[in-house]
Formats: structure tokens, sequence, C-alpha cells
């Protein structure tokens, strides 16, 4: 039987034919000529050198057919599919690691790919491309993290018609049965977005066309019942979701706002909003609001009073500072919310007031980062009047309010201190002032935070037994805290010396790096990456020391935390550096990161010939010296 197979092309992503009888096999060279119609792809690749060495093997079962490629030590790297038998691939599937990650697919046997799909550790994206123009028109599955990291794409490459494909529009917001008030106001958020794109991107320097999306940050989603009267049915929304995204090695944040899931989508109502210098986000979401802010009849419970201070609230909220406003103007906003916000919760209802509190709170706080000693004032006057309350919930709203305001504080007493007595001086308070919240307030939602800030100041500051104490409680009272996550992972690193580290990660090109596969050499294992300065600084002297011993049995083994491949591809091609890498995106969250308890980077372990560690953060003066006396000995026989 004849089989023939369609090759995408690299560059102009067309289709052309190519025919090959039952008995013949493609050569490696044609199979692997294959791209994946969508660009943010991480998937393996044989080195050039490599192809060649690569098997190519029919396959037959079940009814369907096509063609499977392996690398040379028998690693799966892409699969090629005819389903329903007309002698042409209709399915394109992409493999990392051994694990399939990517497929595009040609649903309607037309010879022209209509849809994509990120798999298992690739994500869980399901786009569809109508047009067969090889880009996504709309989502079939869109997780909010990765809704999120669209939008990030989109805005850093100027690309409005991205950019929509996860903006709420109007056939959304019918199959959510919204009320028509609610409908209007969130179609007219999201008008316009190559306008509104244009503008925030060019008074932003957090997201440039150099960004690259982080990760996603937001509360727990909360429901909004359909009987509330906003939607036909229950409604799942994050508020104030924000974007940590990367640039020049610098991180910097993007508001996204209010998204709401649309059956397997996640949409955001309001185009993506850069963070200017300190500038904080005011404004609400739509969806969030209390019910008298939809527009709708109020309910006989609120009083006139009540109804006129929310309108207030609302026609203000509407009216935010553009980015580039001078801060005197954001202040001046910032003063006028707070002073409404205070009156809403004199007259708030029972069942609302904790809602409101939070929201003063935050208002207050933002108000103290801004300038405003007003609101330091007022935030503990707030304070006081919660402790005479009684129940759970205000003990729970006092200790809100007391870290926020022990955060604005600590941030505005170091910006204006005039010396380095000053700082520190602040710096015990504000470790003191840490200590009694923790003591005060156990259980509160910030403790794991402020539990966390006192143990990595301990360990920065050489207090070994503090840190431990600090890290094995965090990890007892919060453990599945992200905090106390990272505690564990500190009292891993802690009492890494003298152990055998067992490190095994993906390098750049898909093959495993296995620290254990070391034995017999010293290693160097380097938590790094490029966007951190000191690392920067120090490589010229760690190629230098690789260089020296590395044909004397010295090893480096780099575990970076970069965002993309690319940045570490790049990095090293530049600084010439030789050694293997691991590559875990995600900064300090990234699972080695977190599995170690990394607080800063770069940071080092140093191995002996027989894998166990030597010092669990050796600094590059203490290795120049660790190097010498090691190899010096190994000279002389010693």
């Amino acid at each position: 039987m004849s089989m023939r197979f369609l090759a995408v092309s690299t560059f102009a992503m067309t289709l052309c034919v190519s025919d090959y009888a039952h008995s013949q096999t493609p050569t490696p060279e044609f199979a692997l000529q294959y791209r994946p119609a969508q660009p943010d792809v991480e998937y393996d690749s044989p080195a050039a050198a490599d192809v060649k060495r690569c098997r190519v093997d029919l396959e037959r079962s079940a009814g369907v057919s096509g063609f499977a490629v392996f690398a040379p030590d028998g690693q799966i790297l892409r699969r090629y599919v005819d389903t329903n038998k007309d002698r042409y691939i209709d399915q394109w599937r992409y493999y990392h690691m051994g694990i399939e990650v990517y497929r595009d697919v040609d649903s309607n046997f037309n010879n022209k790919i209509d849809q994509s799909r990120w798999l298992n550790t690739g994500g869980s994206r399901w786009g569809t491309d109508a047009n067969e123009d090889g880009k996504i028109d709309n989502w079939k599955q869109l997780s909010a993290e990765e809704a999120s990291q669209v939008a990030i794409t989109a805005m850093a490459k100027a690309d409005a018609r991205l950019l929509s494909t996860v903006l709420i529009n109007r056939d959304d917001l019918k199959a959510l049965g919204l009320n028509q008030k609610l409908t209007t106001e969130l179609l007219e958020s999201v008008k316009s977005p190559e306008a509104k794109m244009r503008e925030f991107l060019g008074v932003s320097r957090a997201l440039t066309n150099q960004s690259k999306w982080n990760r996603f940050d937001a509360r727990l989603p909360g429901t909004i019942p359909a009987d509330d009267g906003k939607a036909a049915v229950d409604l799942m929304v994050y508020e104030g979701a924000m974007a940590i995204v990367e640039t020049g090695g610098k991180h910097g944040f993007v508001q996204l706002g209010e998204m709401v899931r649309v059956g397997e989508v996640w949409k955001l109502t309001q185009v993506p909003r850069p963070m200017v210098g300190n500038t904080i986000e005011v404004a609400g979401g739509i969806l969030m609001r209390p019910e008298a802010l939809t527009g709708q009849a109020a309910p006989q419970a609120l009083s006139d009073k009540m109804q006129s201070l929310i309108r207030q609230l609302q026609t203000l909220d509407e009216k935010p500072p553009a980015a580039d406003a001078p801060p005197a103007l954001v202040l001046r906003h910032i003063q006028q919310r707070n002073v409404i916000l205070e009156q809403i919760v004199v007259e708030a209802s029972p069942e609302d007031y904790d809602t409101w509190v939070r929201q003063l709170v935050n208002g207050l706080a933002s108000g103290m980062q801004a300038g405003d000693s007003r609101a330091g004032v007022r935030m503990g006057q707030v304070r006081q009047i919660l402790k005479q309350r009684t129940g759970a919930s205000s003990k729970e709203l006092v200790a809100y309010a007391e870290y926020r305001q022990l955060l604005s504080g600590y941030s505005v007493n170091l910006r204006t201190a005039k010396s380095q007595e000053d700082q520190q001086k602040i710096q015990e308070r504000w470790l003191a002032d840490l200590r009694v919240f923790v003591d005060d307030y156990p259980q509160a939602e910030d403790t794991a935070d402020a539990m966390l800030q006192l143990a990595m100041n301990a360990e920065f500051s050489g207090k070994a037994n503090e840190a431990r104490q600090w890290y094995t409680n965090l990890k007892q009272k919060h453990g599945e805290n992200p905090a106390g996550i990272r505690a564990s992972g500190a009292l891993k690193r802690i009492d890494l010396k003298g152990k055998s580290l067992k490190l095994v990660g993906p390098a750049p090109n898909g093959r495993q790096v296995d620290v254990s596969g070391l034995r017999g050499k010293v290693v160097l294992v380097v938590f790094w990456a490029s966007w951190s300065p000191p690392f920067v600084q120090e490589v010229p002297v760690l190629r230098a020391m690789y260089e020296q011993y590395v044909d004397r049995g010295f090893e480096i083994v780099g575990i970076n935390l970069d965002g993309q491949t690319s940045d570490l591809t790049g990095f090293t091609k530049q600084n010439r550096i030789t050694w293997p890498n691991i590559h875990q995106p995600g900064g300090l969250d990234a699972p080695l990161a977190q599995e170690y308890g990394i607080l800063s980077v770069p940071t080092m372990f140093l191995l002996d010939r027989t894998g166990r560690v030597i010092s669990n953060n050796v600094t590059v003066n203490d290795l120049k010296e660790r190097l010498v006396e090691t190899f010096k000995t190994a000279s002389t026989g010693n």
C-alpha cells in the first residue's frame, strides 16, 4: 500500500506531500523537518550531528498508521499518525523527555492543521484555528495560568489578535447568561484592545517586547451563585489577578484584573495593565462588586445613604489615574476612595462588613505607601475598633490590618531612612514586630509569611540555629502553605552537609543530567539565572576555574532558573559556558529551587569525589582555596 505523509515547512508552515511505499521508511532528516504550528512549544530535537543516528519506525495498529522517530538513545522524539486511513498524516505529535507535550491536528482531514493541543507536562491548552492560517482563533480549553501566559505573550508582541482570544466577548457573556447591565459594562471594558495596548505599553518599562511570562499570581477563585441575579449560571471568578514578568533580568507586575471561567476556558475582563513604578491598582472588578454596583435595583436592606456611597465609589473607580499619572494625583485618588470606604464601613450590614473592612485596609495600606501620613494613623484606629468587636472574623480582620500596616510602615521607613544606622534600627524593629505578630496571631493567613521572613533573616545573618528553629516551626504549623513548603526545602538544604546529593533534571536538549553519575569527580552545583547580577559577575571566575581543573576531575552542574530555554542557551553561548545545565523555569518557585529552599541566586553546593556534600553554601573565594588544596593533594598523592 502507498502511504503519503504531509510535511510542515519550517518557515512558511505550508504543506507538501511526499509518497512512501509500504516497504520504505522515511529518513530521519525527512521526519525531523516537521515543526509545531504554534511558536511556544518546548520539545526535544537532536543535535545536528545526531540526526542521522536517529531511528524511524513505521507503525500500524488498531486502524491507525504512521511513523515514529527515536533519538540515538532510544527515546521517542516524534510520532506522526494517520487516523482515518486516507494515507495522509492528520496528527503531528511532539515529545519532551519521552512524554508527549504537544499535538497538531487536522480534524477535518483537508490536509491543513486546525487544532493545536498542549499535553501532559506541556500544559493543558487546546486551541482551534478555524481559518487554518497557523494562528489560534479560539480556545476549547485554557486554564487561568495559561490564559495569563497567552495575554502576556500577546502584549509583549503587541499582538491584538492573539490578545482578543483571551478577552471576554459577547458570545461568552451570552453563554453565561449575564444580565444586560453587566454585559454592557464588560464589553465596554474590553473595547478597543489594540488602542489600550498601545497606551499601556507606551508608558511601561515592566512590559516590553523583551518581556517573558514568569508566573500567575492570584488568591483563590470565588463563586458567584446564579441566584445572585448576575448570571444564569454560577460564575467562577478570580479577583485582582496578576502576572509576573521578566524583562532584562528584572521582574515586574502586570495587572490582569478580574478573570471569569467560560466553560473550560478562562477569560480576562480587561486589557492587561503593566504596573508603572509603585503605582497600585485601586479599582475593583465588575463581577465581584457588591450587588448595588451592578446597576440593578438595590436590596431593600440598603439604606439610601449606603446606596449613595456605593454609587460614589463606582463613579470614582470608573476613572482611575492613568498609568503615567503623577504620584500626587495617584495619592489624591487613593485618599478620595478611602474617605468613601470609611463611610461605607460604618453603614455596612453584618454580612458585608468583613468585605468592606478588607477593602478599606488595603486602601489605607496603599495610602501609606503613597505618602499619606494620615493613612497610618487611621489604620491604627481601624484596628482598635476591630479589637472591640467580638467573633472569630474580627480577630482575623485585626491580624489582616496589622500585618499590612507593618509591611507598609517598614517599606516607607526604609525608603526614607537617612543613614545606614537608621536602616539597621528599622530592620531590628521590623523583626521584633514580626515576632510579636507571630505570637499574637499563630493561625492568621499572613503568619506563615511572617515566619518565613524571620527564618530567612536569621539564615542570612549567620544564625543557623535560630533559622533552623523558625524553618522547623513553619514546616510543622503551616506545612501546606507555600511558605511552609519553602521551609521544608530550606531544612533539607541546611542538613545536606555530609550527605549524598540526589539531583536529576532535563538539559535544554531534553537529556537527563544526573549528579549521581559524576562520582569520582569534585562537583560544584550552581543554582543560577541570567537575571542575577551577582552570578553574572562571578561567571568569568567560575569559567576560569572550570577550564583549569576540568581535566583533573572537576565538574560544574548548573541549575538554571530562567523562564525560557532560550535565556539559558543564549547566556551560555555568550559567556562560553560549557558545563552541563539543568533547566528549571520558574525562578525561586521552580521545583528544584523549592525542593532545596533556595532563597537567592547564585547558591552553590560543593560535592567530594564520593558524591557527598562538603559545603551547602560555598562562595567563589572558598571554592578557589578548596580546589587548590584538593588538586594539590591529589597531585602529590597525599
